[in-house]
């Protein structure tokens, strides 16, 4: 490698690591947050913990919603799940970083971090990556807490329907990814010389 590019690279490298602590939360605005969020009653936390990283700059919303959920992790973590899923529904883009710090705070709550995760946001893969590499060894309980995730978040979308006068039915219903919208005849057989929708 030539020293042009190196040198390149140096400046990069420092640019970034200049440029992100620029924007960092200071430890005086972290501590007034946690304060804020440990006077909260508890009933509150979801709400509140939102409505701060909402108002938070773009840059420091990540930052906020960890300190929001560590808070709430540490203080009252009965609370936790429902704070998780209110703070990620406001900003979606904190999913890595709220991930790791709740589940750095409360190991013993994976269960709940991972599934109101994985409900508000959809982002299964990237909560079962964070998860696995902050807490490998709970990876089957990682894995099931997604799986009971996205069945609730299915469940959360089906629509109880009537057919043919018969009991209702739960009917869920899966996007495919990809397919193409096609038309489906109810006559499977279809006859050329049949007259349509007979």
């Amino acid at each position: 490698m030539n020293s042009f590019a190196r040198q390149f690279k140096l400046i990069t490298v420092a640019s970034v690591l200049v440029s992100s602590s620029a924007f960092a939360l200071t430890t005086s605005d972290a501590e007034a947050l946690t304060q804020k969020i440990v006077s909260t009653k508890v009933a509150e936390l979801p709400a509140i913990s939102s409505k701060l990283v909402s108002k938070a700059a773009a840059v420091d919303r990540a930052e906020t919603a960890k300190v929001a959920v560590v808070a709430v992790a540490k203080n009252n973590p009965t609370a936790l799940s429902a704070v998780i899923s209110a703070v990620l529904r406001k900003s979606p883009e904190a999913t890595e970083t709220v991930v790791a710090a709740a589940l750095e705070a409360a190991p013993e709550l994976v269960k709940s971090i991972v599934s109101a995760a994985v409900f508000a946001t959809g982002k299964d893969e990237l909560v079962v990556a964070v998860a696995e590499r902050v807490a490998p060894d709970l990876k089957s309980t990682v894995r099931t807490a997604v799986a009971s995730a996205k069945a609730s978040r299915a469940l959360r979308n089906a629509k109880v329907v009537t057919i043919d006068g018969s009991d209702p039915t739960v009917v869920v219903t899966t996007p495919v990814v990809g397919a193409p919208l096609t038309e489906v005849d109810s006559y499977a057989g279809k006859d050329p010389n049949r007259p349509a929708n007979n």
